[in-house]
């Protein structure tokens, strides 16, 4: 496990010791100081000088700085004789302030007249555990060097403008996030830790670096794959409590005591724990207030589970089995699950596995997830086969799924699918099914090779409910063939339904209805909620989702409160509400709304684990164009494009490729857009219902920009046949606008008037402002500059009071375009020769490596080039300079070869 743990940091230390004379590593115990300076020992290319640290002698005051001189005259420097010095230091025991700094005068000289002849670097580790007066001196050492050959890296724990040590230049470590702690346990690991077990580690380990380590290297290599229980709370080895020492020091005794009881369960009832004794519960007043516990309802816990780890680890078996009597016999009656619990340690029998799967799901259930894993991970360790807990181990899965926590659903998901019984396998499949559907989107590829004849005679029940739950994730990817195929599949086993399974039946019913323009039986259902006395959220997602299809908006918007209402907080329902509410918002034209939305959406709060990440990556990209930020959305539309490319999920890369071309199309890109949106065309090819991506419109307004006229005139007859085949408001409205753009100046004008006039309240207003921003670009085209301008005042009021303030401001008619000379453009006359042949090459879409061959320079010239580009025209990205030359004056809009953004955000999805 030779890992760097922070590399980043360890590069800092070195940028200040080529600056400096000295640096200090500075941070609380844990979090890696030791190991970036034995990494800055080991990488050195000079001679290196470790001073021991004596904490033993420390206690004699100049002892520190006795220990420092001697190492430094191992070195066998010419010119630096400090036996002298040292001998007086021991026989001087004089402690005050000016005894130290006249001594430091004379060390501070002494180092100076030093003439090395190559660099040396001297490493002083604890630099602040040394006796005062040595401190002292270092301190003055460290900040008066200069200019000289020897270095000092010193470490010391968090200092105070007050302290000695303070001044010194440092790197400041802070606890690593749990994404890095993460990398890192995998790094550490070569990657073979369990998705699981990372979790439990990065949580026990607290944003401590070397606790991570320290715990990984103790953990036994059948716990670390995930193929055995953990065995919890982890192991950290000797001195694990001097990590966490600032948290529980001069407590006392009792105190000691109550923290030894709690270490023994995941959380403690504090009536059993206190009981009525004023004294104990004045202790845990004052261990609150120093955030060593914590409250939660009536539990206690741990504010660290590193605190937890270690003080669990002092305690000897004796004490630990003693303290789980104690617990047991007060829990008794009134905290039935952590009877079971303190039980389990003493009094285990055949059915304590079971009781405490039972007790994990409903803790998971109740929000208490981390106790409820740690009641299975122990029921696990006490079951002596894998038979008696499989069905439980299931339904405790069932329930961290509702709960995010999908790694550790599939942990036990894999320990369950060890039985033999076929219906507790299948149960198993389906579950994992969605778990896999719920984190990376996808779906098994061939349906058929997920039963088999035998499983469906021996278990038709769990078997429908697996061609359910698979149908369902092809009804969200809007598969729509395959849903049905599967749903019909599923209706052949209808006299085999569980409760649960007339439900999905009947929710994926409704949301493949209303994809088909159908709404009746969506309504139906809602109007029945009021009536239902118990309600699932999954169908109530199914049917918000159901209802927005259909454009009833507000019913939708209403199944979603009752969605909240029911599920809760912490749960995988909140994000996909949001993720609706958002859609419904965007549909509606409300863009400000739906950009709050999305914000949410993207924070870590709101969400129960990475889940339905198709959905937040698209909003996210929706959001960024939305506000006009292309080049931060490269980042996100890239991301997706893989996401999307690894779930094999075609409708994904339409609906971005949708995304982009209508953005395209509103920065007067019209060729460029022509592109994406003609792919997002193959990939939705099977998508009939034209309200779902909305892709069509843009289509034909892009190929008329482009002078195609007759192509835009066939998909206009296409776009007519859908709404006919699934009508809705919306399309109608985008229909009718399409074919008035095929009409002559004089009928469009007055059919466009006619259209703006139909228009009603609960209609997207944002849409009728792009249809006013259509019909000024058709008047200015005309020759009629005026009407275009009030109707582009009309659309940038719109667009102001939807919240869209980047086409309002890409819509005022003063930034409209004079014509001019369209051989002469003065934003290239401020390139040099070599840049814009650059950016001519980049105008007819070519990629940097195949510039560089066309011109016969490097690669590295070409990038040097572009960035000089960048920042004469104060542009970000590819996209950005084409747009930007495109509407620069006198240079008409080109029509690249290929997408103006072949490496940017444009052309990541093809």
């Amino acid at each position: 496990m030779h890992v760097l743990i922070r590399r980043a940091e360890l590069d800092q230390l070195r940028n200040l010791l080529e600056r400096h004379s000295a640096a200090a590593v500075i941070s609380s115990p844990g979090l890696g100081s030791d190991e970036m300076l034995t990494a800055l020992e080991i990488e050195s290319t000079v001679p290196v000088i470790r001073v021991p640290n004596g904490q033993t002698e420390f206690a004699r005051p100049y002892a520190g700085l006795e220990i420092l001189l001697s190492s430094l005259r191992t070195l066998r420097l010419r010119g630096f004789e400090s036996t002298d010095l040292e001998s007086r230091l021991r026989a001087d025991l004089c402690e005050s302030p000016a005894t130290a700094l006249e001594i430091a005068d004379e060390v501070t000289q002494l180092i100076g007249n030093l003439d090395l002849e190559q660099g040396v670097l001297v490493i002083v580790p604890d630099a602040d555990e040394m006796d005062q007066p040595s401190q002292l001196i270092l301190a003055h050492l460290l900040r008066r060097m200069a200019g000289n050959r020897l270095k000092f890296a010193v470490s010391t724990g968090e200092l105070s403008p007050n302290s000695l040590l303070a001044g010194v230049p440092g790197v400041e470590l802070k606890h690593l996030s749990e994404s890095r702690m993460r990398k890192l346990a995998d790094d550490l690991t070569a990657g073979r830790i369990a998705a699981g077990v990372v979790d439990v580690a990065v949580r026990t380990a607290s944003g401590r670096p070397s606790a991570l380590r320290r715990l990984l290297e103790r953990l036994p290599l059948n716990q670390l794959e995930g193929a055995q229980a953990l065995d919890l709370p982890l192991r950290l080895g000797p001195n694990a409590e001097d990590m966490v020492q600032a948290a529980t020091r001069d407590l006392g005794e009792e105190a000691e005591e109550l923290l030894g009881l709690m270490s023994l369960a995941p959380l403690t009832p504090r009536p059993a724990l206190l009981g009525e004794s004023h004294e104990a519960q004045e202790l845990f007043a004052e261990l609150e207030s120093h955030g060593t516990v914590e409250k939660d309802g009536v539990y206690s816990r741990y504010s660290e589970e590193l605190a937890r780890a270690s003080r669990h680890q002092i305690l000897g078996v004796d004490q630990r089995l003693v303290g789980h009597s104690l617990l047991a016999q007060r829990c008794e009656g009134s905290y039935p699950e952590l009877h079971h619990w303190h039980r389990s340690f003493s009094d285990a029998t055949v059915d304590t596995p079971r009781q405490l799967l039972a007790d994990a799901s409903q803790l998971v259930q109740a929000g208490m997830v981390w106790a409820g894993i740690e009641f299975a991970e122990r029921a696990m360790a006490l079951s002596m086969e894998s038979e008696s807990v499989s069905s439980p181990l299931i339904d405790l899965a069932d329930r961290l799924i509702d709960r995010g926590q999908i790694d550790f659903a599939l942990r036990y998901l894999d320990h369950a699918a060890r039985s033999a019984d076929t219906k507790v396998l299948v149960r198993a499949r389906t579950l994992r099914v969605w778990a896999e559907f719920l984190c990376r989107q996808s779906v098994p590829l061939r349906l058929r090779n997920q039963w088999t004849r035998n499983e469906v005679t021996a278990a038709p029940t769990e078997v429908a409910h697996l061609q359910l739950v698979i149908g369902l994730c092809h009804a969200v990817r809007r598969e729509t063939a395959e849903a049905q195929e599967l749903l019909d599949n599923a209706r052949s086993l209808s006299a085999h339904f569980s409760v649960r399974s007339q439900r999905l039946f009947r929710s994926l019913d409704v949301l493949l209805e209303c994809g088909r323009g159908r709404n009746g039986q969506a309504v139906e259902d809602f109007r029945e909620l009021e009536a239902a006395e118990d309600t699932d959220p999954g169908s109530l997602l199914l049917l918000s989702m159901g209802l927005m299809a259909a454009e009833n908006y507000d019913l939708a918007l209403a199944t979603l409160d009752c969605l909240d209402a029911c599920a809760g907080k912490g749960m995988i329902w909140e994000t996909q509400s949001l993720c609706v509410r958002a859609e419904i918002a965007i549909r509606r034209g409300d863009i400000g709304l739906a950009i709050g939305l999305i914000d949410r959406c993207a924070s870590p709060a709101a969400t129960g684990g990475v889940i339905r990440r198709d959905r937040l990556l698209l909003l996210r990209c929706w959001s960024l164009l939305a506000q006009g930020r292309a080049s931060d959305a490269e980042k996100v539309e890239a991301e997706l494009t893989v996401h999307a490319t690894a779930s094999q999920n075609r409708s994904l890369l339409a609906e971005l490729n949708a995304l982009q071309g209508n953005y395209l199309l509103r920065m007067d890109l019209p060729a460029e857009a022509v592109r994406h949106l003609h792919r997002c065309e193959e990939l939705a090819s099977s998508e009939l219902n034209p309200n779902i991506i909305r892709h069509e419109p843009d289509l034909i307004e892009a190929l008329l920009a482009t002078g195609r006229r007759e192509h835009a005139g066939m998909l206009v007859r296409v776009f007519h046949a859908r709404v006919e085949r699934t009508p809705s408001r919306w399309a109608e409205l985008a229909l009718e606008r399409s074919r008035i753009l095929l009409l002559s100046d004089d009928l469009a004008f007055d059919a466009m008037g006619r259209l703006l006039g139909s228009w009603r309240p609960d209609d997207s207003q944002f849409d009728k402002g792009v249809t006013l921003l259509v019909m000024a670009k058709r008047l200015a085209e005309s020759g009629n500059q005026g009407a275009a301008a009030e109707r582009s005042r009309l659309a940038v009021g719109i667009f102001r009071e939807v919240g869209s303030d980047h086409l309002a401001h890409a819509a005022r008619p003063e930034r409209a375009e004079v014509p001019a000379d369209p051989a002469r453009n003065c934003l290239l006359d401020r390139l040099t020769a070599d840049e814009r042949a650059v950016v001519d090459l980049v105008r007819e879409g070519l990629k940097n490596r195949e510039i560089a061959l066309r011109i016969f320079v490097s690669l590295r010239t070409v990038e040097l080039r572009l960035t000089s580009v960048y920042r004469k025209l104060d542009v970000t990205s590819r996209t950005e300079l084409v747009a930007r030359l495109a509407k620069g004056p006198g240079l008409s809009v080109v029509n690249p070869k290929s997408n103006a953004g072949t490496q940017g955000s444009l052309a990541v999805s093809q």
